[in-house]
């Protein structure tokens, strides 16, 4: 098996995002890493089937990256489980079964308020639990989450250095 880490990335603005964008755009000379824009690889609104099956079957490990939205991932990761997962989960052949997944994510909020007494009330692996039981549905292996708190326009280049190579780290925890 090779060592693809397919890297689902669901940002319906990430030319204007500093951090995801900077996240991909230094990681993706890692010859381990391919990144796929779920919002750029969809038409009206539907997946190619065969198309996302062949790109997990290339893959050794999944990462659903995003920025927290409402509480949740942008719509275009939710819109991929439902047609893309579904159909293989479902199936006699669920080649997902054992594949490491992790969710990578970005919050603009600091870290204080993703706690019991913070302003969310709930800490970021709290929200994450439907993740978590996609995963154990689909008999994938879970990795925590990898969380960046903060994340804003005028962060400091040592702190987006900082960031990408824990990314980095992370991510090749998955081989």
């Amino acid at each position: 098996m090779n060592n693809q880490i397919t890297i689902l990335l669901s940002h319906p603005n990430i030319s204007n995002s500093m951090f995801n964008k900077h996240l991909v755009d230094i990681n993706r000379k890692n010859p381990n890493f391919v990144f796929h824009h779920l919002d750029k690889n969809r038409v009206n609104g539907y997946f190619d089937l065969e198309a996302e099956k062949k790109l997990l079957r290339e893959s050794k490990a999944i990462v659903w990256q995003f920025p927290i939205y409402w509480y949740n991932s942008p719509s275009s990761l939710r819109d991929w489980q439902d047609q893309i997962m579904s159909p293989i989960v479902y199936s006699a052949d669920n080649f997902l079964k054992g594949m490491p997944v992790r969710v990578v994510f970005t919050a603009g909020a600091a870290a204080e308020h993703y706690t019991h007494e913070g302003l969310n009330r709930y800490t970021a692996e709290e929200m994450l639990i439907p993740f978590e039981m996609t995963a154990n549905a689909a008999g994938m292996k879970w990795f925590k989450p990898l969380g960046f708190y903060g994340c804003s326009p005028d962060m400091t280049k040592a702190a987006l250095e900082k960031a990408a190579k824990e990314y980095e780290e992370s991510l090749l925890e998955l081989l």
